[in-house]
């Protein structure tokens, strides 16, 4: 319910309704709606951290087999992605007053790795902690977007499409870590050929 109709949609009238409890109950184990919702943010957090820690499992891992676990996880809980993407966007007025942010150590993990690499040399400098937050965005929004996205471009599956959109994500952020120029190891694929004109 908070993914489909966001926390202001959603009622605790709503859920208790929908789990088949009475209202008092619900309010007993949770005792407000915005404790209720913290405890699902703290849901989302924990099956995320899994995905971020399967990617470490052997050995150490890249930005961008992080990035690729995190797009594993938006389509595997498309509820959670599509309430992910709704708390980057509503959250303006409640984050003033937010006490616990949930995905803090989520994001941290993914900056570190960043930030490690451009400590040895093998990482390039820029602003680690703000493309987290722009890429984690970007996949977040695409796992929402993502049956429309196949619609406005003609593409064949969806598998065709979110294939395409990991293999974008991977070259960009190979191109962001070590730069895309001579020498490169990024090998940019044009997933179609270059266009004779603008379309109508």
């Amino acid at each position: 319910m908070f993914a489909e109709r966001g926390f202001a949609g959603t009622s605790l009238r709503d859920v208790s309704a929908a789990i088949g409890i009475s209202m008092s109950s619900l309010i007993h184990h949770f005792g407000s709606k915005e404790r209720l919702y913290g405890a699902v943010l703290e849901r989302l957090a924990a099956s995320l951290e899994a995905y971020v820690k399967a990617a470490h499992a052997d050995e150490p891992q890249s930005v961008a087999d992080m990035l690729d676990a995190f797009c594993d996880w938006a389509f595997d809980h498309e509820h959670y992605a599509q309430l992910l993407l709704r708390e980057l966007m509503e959250n303006r007025v409640r984050a003033q007053a937010a006490r616990k942010w949930h995905l803090a150590q989520i994001i941290g993990s993914y900056v570190g790795q960043i930030q490690r690499g451009q400590a040895d040399g093998s990482v390039r400098p820029f602003d680690a902690e703000m493309f987290v937050f722009y890429v984690t965005g970007a996949i977040t929004h695409f796992a929402a977007a993502a049956p429309t996205v196949q619609r406005m471009l003609g593409m064949a599956s969806f598998d065709e499409t979110v294939e395409r959109f990991r293999r974008t994500l991977r070259e960009t952020t190979f191109a962001m870590l070590r730069g895309c120029g001579p020498g490169s190891d990024v090998e940019v694929i044009s997933a179609r050929p270059p266009s004779d004109g603008p379309s109508s």
